[in-house]
């Protein structure tokens, strides 16, 4: 029997409208029925998998080593976002397609937080946000072009409901972001599940206009420049290695060097006695970061780090700065910097080796 002109259509904008649905996989250790039925009410798929590995801890972060299981799922099933979620501690990230039928690459806590800056200001406009030192001062230039307040705290990790900055804060709705990749709006009864359908959304918007959500990242660098982040630590447990740390440390804070490496220091900010010292011109003025224990060197290959001691370890949180061309830069520029973060770890140590 074959089909008239009219049935013909009708199937067609069927088939059609059926892949223009945004296919989403959650995985965690256990099915969530309420997000669930919340993102389906956005009109998309939804399929559910079980985490092959949960998080240890609050200092635990998903790896995409981790989640590569999941990935390779949502991508023989046709799925264009992935959602990993951690039960225990109420965090979560994201996978999504560098292309829109590309493979799938793992978001952090820096990439996460730029889109649901970006998301909120554009729709709720007046927002008010929090983030810990050792999240991306990008969010700093977004909200400032957004007109909404955010402040930069020393010490937020998680759970972020714990602390004194979170339970302080207004009625209005206020973005908290934590080194711990926690993300929380307080005003919002249910944030989760508020905060995973703006991306949701988001990343709708961008299947029907045939992009992915990882452009619309491209997107935000494009407009406020791009930027590496790479946090880490080195446990100082063991006496040794506390006084090879705090030789380094006092070095940068008494005695800095000209140099570190080859790369010329441009300025030393010491956010324990809140000044910051331009090592070219030798001016000192008030430092505008909160009060913490820890340094912030600048060098001039647009290279900065934060180095910040406490009782079992030291942090040190990296940030380089470049510019970001074509789509595939992201993947080059990311290693370039990973690269350099690696030698100048290594010059940083000689610091200690130095009379």
């Amino acid at each position: 029997m074959t089909s008239s002109p009219a049935q013909q259509t009708e199937t067609q904008d069927q088939s059609a409208a059926t892949i223009e649905r945004l296919k989403v996989l959650i995985s965690s250790d256990q099915p969530m029925k309420k997000l669930e039925t919340k993102l389906a009410n956005l009109e998309v798929d939804l399929s559910w998998q079980k985490i092959p590995q949960t998080l240890g801890g609050l200092e635990d972060t998903f790896t995409f080593l981790q989640l590569k299981p999941v990935f390779e799922e949502a991508e023989q099933s046709g799925a264009d976002l992935v959602i990993a979620l951690d039960t225990e501690y109420n965090r979560f990230t994201l996978g999504v397609r560098k292309f829109v039928d590309g493979k799938f690459i793992l978001l952090n806590i820096h990439h996460i937080s730029l889109l649901l800056a970006r998301l909120l200001l554009e729709n709720q406009g007046a927002l008010n946000a929090k983030r810990s030192i050792f999240v991306t001062d990008l969010l700093d230039k977004l909200f400032a072009a957004g007109q909404g307040q955010i402040e930069m705290l020393a010490n937020l990790p998680s759970p972020l409901e714990e602390q004194e900055a979170f339970q302080q804060a207004g009625n209005g709705d206020t973005l908290f972001v934590s080194e711990n990749q926690e993300i929380i709006l307080k005003g919002q009864k249910d944030s989760l599940g508020y905060l995973l359908s703006q991306l949701v959304l988001a990343a709708k918007k961008a299947k029907s206009e045939n992009r992915s959500l990882f452009e619309t990242l491209l997107g935000i660098y494009h407009d406020y420049g791009f930027q590496r982040e790479k946090n880490l630590s080195v446990s100082t447990e063991d006496a040794t290695q506390k006084a090879f740390f705090k030789k380094i440390f006092n070095r940068l804070k008494k005695k800095p060097p000209l140099l570190i490496g080859m790369t010329e220091i441009i300025s030393i900010e010491d956010l324990g006695s809140g000044t910051l010292k331009n090592m070219l011109s030798g001016r000192t003025v008030a430092s505008q970061s909160p009060g913490a224990e820890a340094l912030l060197v600048q060098l001039a290959n647009n290279t900065r780090f934060l180095m910040f001691p406490t009782e079992q370890k030291v942090n040190f949180f990296f940030t380089s700065q470049g510019k970001l061309i074509r789509r595939d830069d992201f993947t080059t520029l990311n290693q370039q910097f990973d690269q350099r973060v690696v030698k100048l770890l290594s010059e940083i140590n000689r610091l200690a080796l130095e009379k």
